[in-house]
């Protein structure tokens, strides 16, 4: 037994070796120690990969576990894109330049303000009760801000109070879902079932849009309000909250770690994380460059949709809705068809480097439609950055954080994915201001290029050291108490 009382005999010595190139040696001892695990655990088991980990579980299956989980994503991705959409079109079109960049910029803020508010109790905390309180509190959020929308004095403060919101529902609240997820299965079930809770985000995120992309008509038909729609809103939150915390009462994700840190230690202890495994210093500067670059891209097609197409807020939403629906489901369909065999070919890292590389082109591409005043290369810019980022860039990174213990795993999180998303907010909306400042798009759509070659060349260090860091004992877990009994197969 090792220090932290994992197996350190042959069957440990590679624990990640499912998720690195596959080598061309075979240990002649291990169809021997193969065959006499089967012969105890799982007689009739398939032969499998090499370095593929399987459990087999007692009780109830896979899916019926992960259930609660996935439904909670679909329906926050549902919320989340669904009033992102909404609340985006009533923005642009009611704001003005000025509004619209000052909310983006807040909405950055409140995503850096509660992730540092989460920070320091996110991964000791038991995350049932915490996130029953963070789902409910947003509902009681939600209704406020609908109801400030739809009284006529209050439009701005409503409509960007559901900004910020459809910030928080978009990027903080699925982390939380998938942490908890997290915490639930262990390795082996989670490269089993992962992909089946994704697949419940995509069909929320596709509802969200598609009811963003088609109720302006059936609101126009029946003579209501556009905002009329986010009253779906708050009920969605306070049930989910209410019945995700029931609905694993007494299961491991209910547990926290029980070890208390102040806010300083987690701060330290993230960051001897991320200094301790170089290759993640890259990572995560390259996830700052990728979403910078991508949050400003977002925000020039924003104003480059309303230049081409008018001030109708109707219009705006239909067509945001609609380019949303096309990218989110091309995304969906390579999900399914092609990143599996991407990060077989590729690897994690070789994945990562895909959003990067489509910045670069997207943002060309809305450069060359503001500039031609075409809509269509403009909307095909900002669909293949999305389209990649819901689906390759997406599972990329889940895979990447698959790797980091338990006990850190949230505050990854919160490092990859959220901090650069808010600091993309914060620095996307004051180069768009300064574009609008001098009139001219141009200079901050070459910017975004450039931003993204960077963060192209972070991905290649992170790619040249990656096979190393996963040697790195910072990556390795504790025990949990869970009863299963685990099967390594090293054929």
């Amino acid at each position: 037994m090792g220090d932290n009382g994992e197996s350190s005999g042959p069957a440990d010595e590679d624990p990640w070796g499912f998720l690195a190139a596959p080598k061309a040696s075979r240990s002649p001892e291990a169809p021997k120690a193969s065959a006499a695990v089967e012969s105890e655990v799982v007689p009739s088991a398939p032969r499998r990969e090499r370095g593929e980990i399987r459990a087999q579980v007692a009780g109830p299956s896979l899916k019926r576990r992960a259930l609660p989980t996935a439904v909670a994503l679909g329906a926050m991705s549902f919320t989340a894109f669904l009033t992102q959409i909404t609340a985006a079109s009533q923005l642009v079109t009611a704001a003005g330049a000025g509004w619209l960049l000052g909310f983006y910029a807040l909405g950055g803020i409140g995503l850096l303000l509660m992730g540092a508010l989460q920070f320091g109790f996110i991964d000791q905390q038991a995350r049932l009760p915490m996130i029953r309180a963070v789902m409910i509190g947003y509902g009681v959020l939600f209704a406020i801000a609908v109801a400030l929308s739809l009284a006529s004095p209050w439009l701005l403060v409503g409509v960007g109070l559901l900004w910020v919101l459809a910030e928080q529902t978009n990027y903080l609240v699925p982390l939380l879902v998938w942490t908890l997820a997290g915490d639930e299965f262990n390795v082996a079930e989670g490269r089993k079932i992962f992909p089946w809770i994704a697949t419940f985000g995509y069909a929320g995120q596709v509802l969200g849009l598609g009811v963003a992309a088609f109720s302006p008509w059936l609101m126009e038909g029946i003579e209501a309000p556009l905002l009329l729609v986010l009253i779906l809103n708050p009920i969605t939150c306070i049930v989910i909250g209410i019945w995700l915390a029931r609905s694993l009462k007494g299961t491991s994700a209910a547990q926290g770690l029980a070890r208390e840190e102040s806010f300083r230690q987690s701060i330290a202890s993230a960051r001897e994380f991320v200094q301790g495994v170089p290759v993640w210093r890259h990572l995560l500067l390259g996830s700052m460059f990728t979403f910078i670059a991508g949050m400003t891209l977002f925000v020039m097609y924003l104003g480059g949709v309303r230049e081409i197409v008018g001030d109708d807020p109707a219009t705006i939403q239909r067509v945001f809705g609609l380019v949303g629906l096309v990218a989110c489901l091309a995304g969906w369909a390579f999900s399914v068809l092609g990143v599996g065999r991407l990060l077989e070919k590729w690897g994690i890292p070789g994945t990562l480097l895909i959003l990067p590389i489509v910045t670069v082109i997207g943002g060309v591409l809305v450069l060359a439609g503001i500039v031609s005043n075409g809509l269509l290369l403009v909307a095909v810019g900002m669909g293949i950055w999305l389209a990649q980022r819901w689906s390759v860039d997406r599972v990329a990174r889940r895979a990447a954080l698959a790797l980091v213990p338990n006990e850190r795993r949230a505050r990854l999180y919160f490092l990859l994915e959220l901090a650069p998303v808010g600091v993309g907010l914060i620095v996307g909306a004051g180069a768009a201001a300064i574009g609008v400042w001098i009139g001219l798009a141009w200079p901050i759509l070459l910017l975004i290029v450039l931003v993204a070659v960077a963060a192209v060349h972070q991905g290649i260090l992170v790619r040249q050291g990656w096979e190393e860091s996963l040697l790195n004992w910072r990556l390795r877990r504790r025990k949990t108490n869970r009863s299963i009994a685990i099967d390594f197969d090293l054929e």
